[in-house]
């Protein structure tokens, strides 16, 4: 079994774009990533969602329910989306038991499908039938984030079928600045320095972003997604699109497949 990792474009807008027939960069992006994820037409095992909307505090959290529901956490863009998928209790409780293995933090927990897991498998698993597993972010321990990455790595799930590791691609998302109307002239430098981690990789432990720099642009999973790549081994992402607006960038990008159980 192999893994893919994504990162991953959520605003509701890509939603409202798409319903109004507007050709965005990212709808193409989708569209192609699509196509590639399934030429060989390996079906999608589970996903793994480690979502910057569930953010908790000295321990990691894992919905390992057999029923998830949506929660409509947006308002203002003219669209609702539900999306309901299964959950997967036994790779749930895999994760929980290798995590606490390690000596991290972890228990099950209560959340459902969040904007940033249910706008970007719309586009991916519109049918809502794979299996989900949302994972927690750990506010304040980037250490925790990197051994879930191993773990998951070294996973040994039952089935047949690519486990994808959905993460958030949005890496500036300042409301400041998108109500001001003017932008940051930094923001431009830190999100070169952060294409080339993606592409050329792997990333490292210690990202070469200031922490005000972070601050400025205001990534809603503080860039804890870039630690969960380097726990996984991945390296070298593929672009598949872009958008850049005021306080805003988004990206798709992919990494993998690699087999999990293999050191990397």
């Amino acid at each position: 079994m192999d893994l893919v990792a994504l990162l991953a474009p959520h605003t509701p807008d890509l939603l409202s774009s798409y319903r109004a027939g507007i050709d965005r960069p990212l709808l193409e992006g989708y569209r192609s990533l699509h196509a590639w994820l399934f030429k060989d037409r390996t079906p999608l095992r589970a996903v793994i969602a480690f979502t910057p909307g569930w953010q908790t505090r000295n321990i990691m959290l894992v919905d390992n329910r057999k029923n998830l529901e949506s929660s409509v956490d947006f308002s203002g863009f003219g669209v609702e989306l539900r999306f309901d998928p299964p959950g997967d209790p036994e790779l749930s409780a895999g994760i929980i038991d290798a995590v606490k293995a390690e000596k991290i933090p972890i228990a099950p927990g209560i959340h459902g499908i969040d904007h940033a897991i249910s706008v970007p498998l719309f586009f991916l698993t519109p049918e809502g039938s794979v299996p989900v597993v949302p994972i927690s972010q750990p506010l304040n321990q980037t250490r925790y984030v990197r051994i879930l990455g191993r773990v998951l790595r070294h996973l040994a799930p039952k089935g047949h079928g690519r486990v994808l590791v959905l993460m958030s691609g949005v890496f500036s998302q300042n409301e400041k600045i998108m109500a001001r109307g003017i932008d940051d002239p930094l923001l431009d430098p830190y999100l070169e320095t952060l294409e080339r981690i993606l592409g050329d990789g792997p990333v490292p432990d210690h990202l070469p972003v200031s922490r005000e720099m972070i601050d400025r642009a205001d990534p809603p999973g503080r860039l804890r997604e870039l630690h969960l790549l380097n726990g996984l081994g991945v390296s070298g992402g593929r672009l598949w699109g872009k958008e850049r607006a005021l306080g805003l960038a988004q990206y798709l990008v992919s990494f993998g497949p690699i087999d999990m159980g293999v050191l990397p």
